[in-house]
């Protein structure tokens, strides 16, 4: 099981890469409003994981088993965005609302969550 805080940084690399094609240390620092020193410190255990590719003062991609963890990371997380919109959260807060749960939600519920999602389009 991957502890929560690896987590949240694979899947904010993940949106890097996605961006930029690549994340750095300082990026991964201010996105997750950490020290560069705590980001540098997690990218080597995510590197010693297997799940980053890091060199010090380089940049931050993912591994094969990095990106297949964040693919789902990222899956649940556009799941629970949506299912925010739909049950009214106000527009400005649904990114930080779904910041704050989507790492505790396990893939049972977000399967659920989809799943009602899927029934309230077909009667809409």
């Amino acid at each position: 099981m991957i502890p929560i805080s690896s987590k949240r940084y694979i899947l904010e690399i993940y949106l890097l890469q996605e961006a930029h094609g690549h994340a750095t240390i300082s990026g991964i620092a201010k996105v997750l409003r950490v020290t560069v020193s705590a980001a540098s410190k997690m990218a080597g255990k995510l590197k010693t994981d297997g799940y980053i590719h890091f060199q010090p003062y380089g940049t931050v991609t993912l591994t094969k088993a990095g990106l297949e963890i964040a693919k789902k990371l990222f899956q649940d997380h556009q799941v629970l965005m949506e299912f925010y919109q739909i049950i009214g959260v106000e527009e400005k807060l649904i990114k930080k609302k779904v910041r704050e749960v989507e790492m505790h939600i396990g893939t049972e519920v977000v399967f659920k969550i989809k799943s009602f999602i899927e029934n309230h389009k077909k009667n809409a």
